[in-house]
């Protein structure tokens, strides 16, 4: 560790900003709106039901990319 990081000590005002910078903005986390469907089959018959296309979005791994 060095000198200057054992010397910040982070105040109110910092993890305020710290913290605006974290969080996640309503544009980005959009896709949270999107009724998606966990299970194949159920998503199956709702897309054929409303005549949609299935999207699959499939992943090996740990969704952080921390493989």
């Amino acid at each position: 560790m060095t000198d200057r990081q054992k010397k910040w000590k982070p105040g109110p005002e910092t993890m305020e900003s710290l913290s605006s910078l974290i969080r996640s903005k309503p544009e980005e986390v959009r896709w949270t709106d999107i009724g998606w469907e966990t299970d194949l089959w159920t998503a199956r018959r709702r897309a054929a039901s409303v005549g949609r296309p299935l999207f699959i979005w499939a992943m090996n791994g740990n969704p952080l990319g921390c493989v």
